[in-house]
């Protein structure tokens, strides 16, 4: 189609008239473009168009990590080319998300074969919702193309930099298993952000720097080698004094999912891809989980070995949290006592001989019979002589420095023995998967900030204790797949989301949204997917399902 003509005959009539260019193909200096989708009006969410052509002087290189880069000049140099004060609305602008600090796979460029497919938001001009077809043409015609063609005028060695950083952190990843560690923390890094809800580092912050007794170095295939603090498989205890540090390096730890890019400050902070936070979320809904381990002996007798609510209290949601992170596979839990319901984690025995009941057993009483089921857990705590008592290490972080106190350990059991203390003995055992009982009828809903919404639900999902996304996009992609599995009967999630993970993780967000996807989708895990899916309002999970 002649995009050209196009424009020119539709110049001048109403809005609607764009839907002729829906799908409309052109190529200039190599680069095919393609009007993926078109916006319905000038307020609308701009139309995606699409931009394929080969990658030239950067072939070898691996795909994630160069798209991430050429999606970050895509999101700076983007502005450069909009055509401001170009009509109403979104008139004339061009845009992709803002990235995050971590290197994942993003629809917004997509490298695959030796070529690359950016796609971008562009906002179709018009005045008083008449078409701008001059205006069009030069966004269309000539902005774009010198956009994708700067964003392509890639350094080679800026691209190799920003690749060797990413696979570094691979390469830290790989060697966590064989060497017994959940966490690799370099030093030198550097772990405070500049703010909260911040992504920069904080300026003149404290480099961090292993005690010897807790200091690997981990030898590269390229030659090199990195050294800094590994965090062992079983029960980490970080203590210390308030705001020294403890809550900083919990966060480090968890946001080490991720690859991290250079000047970040956490790119040498690695740890195992399947580490979940966990946190109290008073009145989130739960669906049929086996809590019988953690809550026993309700009023009236009644059984939590398929625990239900629509208004989970702060206790009862970290353990449903917990249950649900084991049965997605999760090898790491990452607990705050600042976030975590005082009851749930920790318990008070001699308070007990007044009420005369135990109605929960804490995640204290049970740490060593997770870590023996596999299960690490790494937990914030000030002061908790049962936690100590059976921790493997003892971090004290003192004015954000890390020191090993895991000698502790013996005078802490002493302690607990004195006390009368005695953990929990009986394994612990893990739940098994369940199935979508109950499948869920949403065709609409939105993200707003941290909360999901919908009419179709019973309730808003507030999102906010979801830690371990680095990007608005990724909340958002994480919540499209979740409700599209909550829509199927008799699937098993964990499966279903693991498959679709694994897909998005090579970038082939087309084969899981659709051809129509926008540059806004990102890479997610499949416990990200399972997170929000077991809090949609309504859902119904059980461990056997009938069609």
């Amino acid at each position: 189609m002649d995009i050209e003509g196009v424009l020119r005959r539709i110049n001048g009539r109403g809005y609607k008239a764009y839907k002729e260019l829906e799908r409309t193909s052109w190529r200039i200096d190599g680069i095919d473009f393609r009007l993926v989708r078109v916006q319905g009006d000038p307020f609308a969410p701009p139309s995606i168009v699409s931009a394929t052509t080969t990658l030239r002087g950067l072939s070898g290189l691996a795909p994630i990590p160069l798209c991430d880069l050429l999606y970050r000049r895509l999101h700076n140099l983007a502005p450069r080319y909009q055509l401001r004060r170009a009509g109403e609305g979104g008139s004339g602008v061009i845009t992709v998300p803002r990235p995050g600090p971590v290197v994942i796979a993003r629809s917004g460029a997509v490298c695959r074969g030796g070529r690359v497919e950016l796609r971008a938001r562009v906002g179709l001009p018009s005045r008083g919702r008449r078409i701008l077809g001059d205006v069009a043409r030069e966004l269309l015609l000539d902005r774009l193309p010198r956009l994708v063609r700067e964003v392509l005028s890639l350094d080679r060695g800026e691209a190799e930099r920003h690749v060797l950083n990413w696979r570094i952190q691979e390469w830290i990843r790989e060697a966590l298993p064989r060497l017994g560690l959940v966490s690799f923390i370099g030093n030198g890094s550097i772990l405070p952000r500049r703010c909260g809800g911040c992504w920069e580092p904080l300026e003149g912050a404290i480099p961090f720097e292993s005690p010897k007794s807790l200091e690997v170095s981990i030898e590269l295939p390229n030659g090199g080698s990195v050294t800094g603090m590994g965090v062992k498989r079983g029960l980490t205890v970080i203590t210390g004094p308030a705001f020294h540090g403890k809550t900083t390096l919990a966060e480090a730890i968890a946001s080490g999912v991720w690859n991290h890019i250079e000047g970040d400050g956490r790119e040498r902070v690695v740890t195992v891809r399947n580490a979940v936070t966990l946190e109290s979320e008073n009145g989130r809904w739960v669906s049929c989980i086996d809590l019988s381990q953690w809550i026993h002996g309700l009023p009236g007798g009644r059984d939590t070995r398929c625990f239900s609510t629509s208004d989970a209290s702060g206790a009862t949601s970290i353990f449903a949290s917990l249950q649900e992170a084991v049965e997605a596979g999760a090898e790491l839990l990452i607990i705050d006592e600042d976030s975590t319901a005082t009851n749930a984690l920790h318990r008070d025995q001699w308070a007990e001989r007044i009420t005369g009941k135990r109605t929960i057993t804490t995640i204290s009483d049970s740490a060593a019979r997770l870590k023996e089921a596999g299960i690490s857990v790494v937990i914030v705590a000030s002061g908790a002589i049962p936690l100590l008592s059976q921790a493997d290490t003892i971090i004290v972080m003192d004015e954000y420095r890390p020191i090993d106190a895991s000698w502790y350990r013996r005078e802490a059991e002493r302690i607990a023995r004195e006390a009368g203390y005695r953990p929990v003995e009986e394994p612990y055992k893990r739940p098994g998967r369940r199935f979508i009982s109950k499948p869920l009828a949403i065709d609409k809903y939105k993200v707003r900030g941290n909360i999901l919404e919908s009419r179709q639900l019973e309730d808003t999902v507030n999102l906010a204790a979801l830690r371990q996304v680095e990007e608005h996009q990724q909340l958002t992609t994480a919540s499209e797949i979740a409700v599209r599995l909550s829509r199927r009967s008799c699937i098993e999630p964990v499966r279903e989301a693991a498959r679709l993970a694994e897909v998005l993780s090579q970038a082939l967000f087309r084969e899981v949204l659709g051809d129509r996807v926008g540059p806004e989708a990102s890479e997610v895990r499949s416990i990200d997917i399972l997170w929000i899916l077991n809090r949609l309002p309504g859902i119904g999970l059980s461990y056997s399902c009938r069609d």
